[in-house]
């Protein structure tokens, strides 16, 4: 799992949309994502 958080963190720093992303601070910090994170988690990864 560990994995594919890595690679997502990589694919949004390199994305217009997930670069500026709140949302990525969150996952590279460790931290738990609440509801409206992983809400807008899944809009970014739709608009890749």
């Amino acid at each position: 799992m560990d994995f594919y958080k890595k690679m997502l963190i990589k694919i949004l720093k390199n994305s217009m949309t997930g670069c500026e992303s709140n949302v990525l601070k969150i996952l590279e910090s460790g931290h738990d994502l609440n509801i409206e994170d992983k809400k807008e988690l899944e809009e970014l990864i739709d608009n890749l």
